[in-house]
């Protein structure tokens, strides 16, 4: 009995132990850039990204996590518009696939012949954009075969 009572106890303290907690990523605090928040985040975590802008462009490569500014703490709107992320004019500024979140961050200057702002790259995707300005991003000249 005291032998069960002890594997029970085991397999209680190893299941505890499998559980995955979530971390939150700041930027540029704890990566110097959104992208290597990302890469560096786990499905469930949080990229929480400081005002400032940031030229780069990002993708989420499929990951379940949360990419957005002091808003998501705060509900504070001023850091939609003070937290931005510049495509640069170097394709789309945003791809997401499948899931994943994007909030409170403004999305600007997206171009090039593959188009602008944010591209989601799933039919049956669980994306949700919310409270981003979506501005300044345009698709430009031939795609070139």
């Amino acid at each position: 009995m005291l032998n069960r009572l002890i594997i029970a106890s085991i397999f209680v303290l190893l299941l505890g132990a499998s559980t995955i907690v979530a971390s939150i990523i700041n930027v540029p605090g704890d990566q110097s850039t959104i992208q290597a928040g990302i890469d560096a985040s786990m499905d469930g975590d949080t990229v929480l990204v400081q005002p400032g802008t940031y030229v780069e462009n990002i993708n989420s490569t499929g990951k379940n996590i949360v990419v957005g500014s002091l808003f998501l703490t705060t509900q504070d709107t001023l850091y939609i518009s003070s937290t931005i992320i510049n495509g640069n004019s170097e394709g789309r500024v945003i791809t997401l696939y499948e899931k994943g979140n994007i909030i409170g961050l403004t999305v600007t200057n997206g171009g090039g012949y593959q188009g602008g702002g944010i591209e989601i790259s799933s039919i049956n995707s669980d994306i949700l954009i919310d409270n981003c300005i979506i501005r300044d991003n345009n698709i430009s000249g031939n795609r070139q075969s």
